[in-house]
């Protein structure tokens, strides 16, 4: 009986991880005797990749069997049987439906924190300026009461009467500073209310990304249904999606793994697991539970 993968898509806005469904397989087609070899057979053009880079990425998938493993089980070759085809359906459409909308989410997120940081380098500024012009305004206070304690020894007659003209041009001078606060005052308050409205946008712009990202989540749930994304029977590799080039690579390296025979470890960390969830999908290495399904139905000579 066949068993199919089965991959639900995952996507994630820095909260959480993709969960991906291995396909099972059937019999496999090769023997350990010779290393298996294949072929790449069809790609759907809405993909965008090109034939290079899949014979590259299969390589490299191919590669994770050799390096823990020191044995060569798949070489390439245009004319050989096993071939691997890239399929896409309709599911592929709603995965790429919600990644743009992924995209578009991320960059109004990016763009919310750009501005968030510059209300906090302008409330900076402000509170910097806040205390400037509140220590300009104790100066000025104290300089203030020293010219009136002045202005009554002049009055009292303990003073010539030639400090008038010192006391006349301090007064000018003290005026001239107030008016200079008052002015910094003005633009102090202005700068105010302009970082209060910037706050109140942004405080809406965070409203709505919050409204987003919960229909973002609603929507995977609900439009979502679990579909074929890998397949190996017989003398194929059927792919019907991936989310990265890493992601293609490690699917196809499992599918490598039936086209050996192999079946499903319990290890949620090892390839041959049927969920791409836990594994170092960056650098991944076969795990003591590949190894150990790999040893139970390859003995060397």
């Amino acid at each position: 009986m066949k068993k199919f993968l089965w991959w639900g898509l995952s996507l994630c806005l820095c909260i959480g991880f993709q969960t991906t469904v291995f396909a099972q397989s059937n019999l496999p087609i090769g023997s350990f005797n010779q290393p298996l070899k294949y072929r790449i057979a069809f790609i759907d053009p809405r993909f965008q990749l090109t034939k290079e880079q899949l014979v590259k990425v299969s390589q490299q998938a191919a590669e994770i069997w050799q390096k823990e493993t020191g044995k060569t089980y798949f070489i390439y070759d245009s004319q050989a049987q096993l071939s691997i085809n890239l399929i896409y359906d309709d599911h592929q459409l709603v995965k790429d439906e919600q990644q743009n909308n992924l995209d578009a989410l991320l960059q109004k997120q990016e763009a919310w924190r750009i501005k968030n940081e510059e209300i906090v380098s302008n409330k900076q500024e402000v509170a910097q300026l806040s205390t400037d012009l509140n220590k300009n305004k104790a100066n000025l206070k104290a300089e203030f009461e020293q010219y009136q304690q002045e202005v009554t020894r002049f009055n009292q007659g303990e003073q010539q009467y030639s400090s008038a003209n010192n006391l006349k041009e301090w007064q000018k001078q003290l005026e001239q500073k107030s008016e200079n606060l008052q002015n910094e005052s003005n633009s102090l308050n202005i700068k105010i209310q302009s970082i209060n409205l910037k706050i109140k946008e942004l405080n809406r712009e965070q409203s709505d990304l919050s409204a987003l990202k919960t229909q973002f989540k609603l929507e995977q749930k609900t439009s979502i249904q679990p579909f074929h994304k890998g397949l190996f029977s017989q003398n194929q590799i059927q792919i019907y999606g991936y989310a990265s080039l890493n992601d293609l690579r490690l699917t196809l390296a499992h599918e490598f793994g039936h086209a050996l025979g192999l079946k499903h470890t319990t290890d949620p960390k090892s390839l041959m697991y049927p969920r791409l969830k836990e594994q170092d999908i960056h650098n991944f290495k076969l795990t003591d539970s590949d190894l150990d399904l790999l040893g139970s139905i390859y003995r060397p000579n």
